[in-house]
């Protein structure tokens, strides 16, 4: 009776296990999925703060030798894609310096989650490629764990078979001194968001699904697609602030004295 006991209880572990959700999270080598990351256009650098642009690229796009999947129709004027380049000044302007650019995946359980309610998923920051190649061109992110888990351990609870909301986050990490989406919106740096996509989830031992692209057969709603970044809000420096407040002092000092 015991051993019985005991088998089942390895049976209901094992069974517990396969049900937890999974999704492929990797940018290239899909026959479904690609997209490519974006700096901030020029309507975003003119407005600081603001001018996202999302949605996919026409196929055979120059500037990163490779294509969205599925193509579209979007263009980005005067964004270049990030990374390419292991080098380069540290500034949130760098935008070819991989190791200056992150990104995570975000999930909600659920198809048509609201983006808000997405929470970030551990375990999937990814980086930029620093060296383009036939896998790896500037603009894709280089995510080395491929496959997201949804077991409630820094994640969403998806069981295997249900739907889980997902985008791609990305933002400007300072070379390593902003380690999440949330430090960098603290600091007013660079960032931006995809655009949602929903599907069903698998458990191992199946091959888990790509990430969902607009259009795509496994795609429940919405769809993820390329993104631009919003530009950098800038902060007065400290200085910069005192010498204001000095300035106007002496201006409303001198209103007196003529008074």
């Amino acid at each position: 009776m015991k051993k019985t006991l005991a088998v089942l209880t390895l049976l209901a572990g094992a069974v517990s296990g396969y049900s937890q959700g999974q999704i492929q999270t990797t940018d290239y080598g899909n026959t479904d999925f690609q997209i490519t990351i974006w700096s901030p256009t020029t309507a975003a650098l003119a407005t600081p703060g603001a001018g996202e642009v999302t949605g996919n690229t026409a196929a055979n796009n120059s500037l990163t030798g490779t294509s969205d999947i599925p193509a579209g129709t979007q263009t980005y004027p005067g964004s270049v894609p990030l990374g390419g380049s292991a080098t380069g000044a540290t500034s949130p302007t760098d935008y070819g310096n991989a190791n200056l650019w992150s990104t995570q995946l975000y999930a909600a359980a659920g198809s048509g989650a609201a983006a808000s309610s997405l929470t970030a998923v551990a375990g999937t920051v990814a980086g930029f490629f620093t060296n383009p190649s036939a896998l790896g061109y500037p603009g894709l992110y280089d995510q080395t764990s491929t496959v997201a888990t949804f077991n409630g351990t820094g994640s969403p609870t998806v069981a295997a078979g249900s739907p889980v909301t997902v985008a791609i986050a990305a933002w400007y990490n300072g070379g390593g001194a902003y380690t999440s989406l949330a430090a960098a919106q603290a600091a007013k740096m660079p960032w931006g968001m995809s655009t949602t996509g929903s599907e069903n989830t698998t458990g191992a031992p199946n091959t888990p699904p790509d990430l969902p692209g607009p259009g795509e057969p496994q795609t429940l709603a919405g769809g993820i697609t390329s993104f631009s970044l919003n530009s950098a809000v800038t902060v007065p420096e400290p200085s910069t602030i005192a010498l204001g407040l000095v300035g106007a002092s002496a201006f409303l000092m001198r209103l007196r004295r003529k008074a």
